[in-house]
């Protein structure tokens, strides 16, 4: 009786000690959740995380001195969970999402029984653009964790609000911080800028910056290296020279595209029959991406040199090797490539969407569709940029200093937010006319 007595406490016992362990095996499976919300869930209640950048995610939780191996999935094919360098893993997003999209990131971690917990976060993964605004980017960057930097290098135009370390003698660099945009809550540190002009830096200059964007120690920044492009508004092609020479013998873009650049020969001479011309022009100094413009028309394109700054508009594509622009490929005049990208921005939105950020376009006025109304001070017009007729854009209800006197063939100015409403491309009501030369 005794041993039976002995052998059921022992089997209590044992079964007591199984259950402590299970006890504790969910304890720090909890604390394992606890450690991952930490990291991962978002700080806001009303907001998702947005991350346009790969990030990475860790493979281990340390738990009173124990591994947990930690796993995860997503639930988009088009989103991958790679391995990293460091042991961790990579979660490499879709550089071709067309629209802003959900998805679920799992971690799932296993206990040193077997057990496991699964812990899942929803995150958004925006629209990734060919070519990025500056709010974009800016946005983009303070989705970084501490330590994570952009994959790219970056360029930014923006006013410097303070000077964090002035010049160096020495060292040849400085260190501002400027404000992009109307982006006042989302400064960008330049860490020891360097470049023509940094000496002379003052708090109000307009510069544009170009590096590599990261999170120092919750610091959004260009890291160091960084290079003063020069003063005043200087926007980067890189984006589409990059994605143009990635494309595959035979492959086109699917969107058309401006690029602005210096001739470095005529290929083809101007043909009085034909009306077109073809050149080849090399952007931003990127001698290794030129960029052939095959039968090139328009206006003045019967006139050009070598050595002439031009800026064409259509759809490039890899012809046997050669990067180049389409035939059908237009000469639209250098300062109105900011508006061409606006509309051609504008016309790849789905319908009911809006752009993010307001934008200024100059344009001819085309039609008139609402007249004048002394009642609300608003006129409807649409209008064509650069003579791209088949990208009119509406200014619906536009309002301003001169709207009243509008006619077809003024050239006008107008700022606001651009949408896709039932299939009409158009500024929304509330745009402004900023400037307007009578025909």
């Amino acid at each position: 009786m005794k041993k039976l007595l002995a052998l059921l406490m022992a089997v209590a016992l044992c079964m007591g000690l199984l259950a402590g362990v299970a006890m504790a095996e969910d304890e720090n499976l909890a604390s394992a959740k606890g450690l991952l919300d930490f990291m991962y869930k978002s700080k806001s209640r009303d907001k998702l995380t947005v991350t346009a950048e790969d990030y990475t995610v860790i493979n281990q939780l340390m738990i009173d001195g124990v591994v947990y191996p930690v796993t995860w999935v997503v639930d988009l094919d088009t989103i991958q969970v790679q391995p990293a360098e460091d042991g961790k893993y990579t979660i490499v997003l879709d550089k071709a999402n067309a629209k802003e999209t959900t998805y679920t990131l799992t971690a799932t971690v296993t206990a040193p029984d077997g057990s496991t917990l699964d812990v899942a976060y929803q995150r958004v993964m925006p629209a990734m653009l060919l070519e990025m605004s500056y709010a974009d980017i800016v946005n983009a960057a303070y989705t970084l964790e501490d330590g994570a930097a952009m994959s790219k290098t970056q360029r930014l135009f923006g006013t410097v609000t303070a000077i964090n370390t002035a010049w160096s003698d020495e060292y040849k660099n400085i260190t501002v911080t400027i404000q992009v945009g109307d982006l006042a809550d989302k400064t960008i540190q330049c860490y020891r800028l360097s470049g023509e002009g940094a000496d002379k830096l003052a708090v109000g200059d307009a510069i544009t910056v170009e590096g590599t964007i990261k999170n120092f120690k919750g610091t959004i920044e260009f890291d160091k290296g960084c290079q003063l492009v020069g003063f005043g508004d200087i926007p980067s092609q890189a984006a589409t020279l990059d994605a143009a020479y990635a494309l595959e013998q035979g492959a086109a873009m699917s969107k058309p595209s401006v690029l602005r650049g210096e001739i470095v020969s005529i290929d083809t001479a101007w043909s009085d029959e034909y009306k077109n011309i073809t050149v080849t022009i090399v952007c931003d100094g990127k001698t290794e991406q030129p960029v052939q413009c095959y039968r090139l028309s328009g206006e003045g394109a019967d006139k050009l040199a070598v050595g002439d700054e031009i800026a064409v508009v259509g759809t490039i594509k890899n012809y046997k090797g050669t990067i180049e622009f389409d035939k059908g490929c237009k000469l639209i005049p250098v300062d109105s490539v900011a508006s061409v990208k606006n509309v051609l921005a504008a016309y790849t939105l789905e319908e009911g969407a809006a752009m993010t950020e307001a934008c200024t376009v100059t344009g001819v006025v085309v039609a008139i569709p609402t007249a004048w109304s002394d009642e609300y001070k608003n006129i409807t017009v649409n209008m064509v940029v650069a003579g791209l007729e088949d990208y009119v854009l509406q200014c619906y209800r536009l309002s301003g200093e001169g709207a009243d006197k509008l006619a077809e063939g003024d050239t006008i100015t107008v700022t606001g937010t651009i949408k896709n409403y039932k299939g009409t491309v158009e500024f929304d009501k509330g745009c402004t006319l900023d400037a307007v030369a009578a025909k």
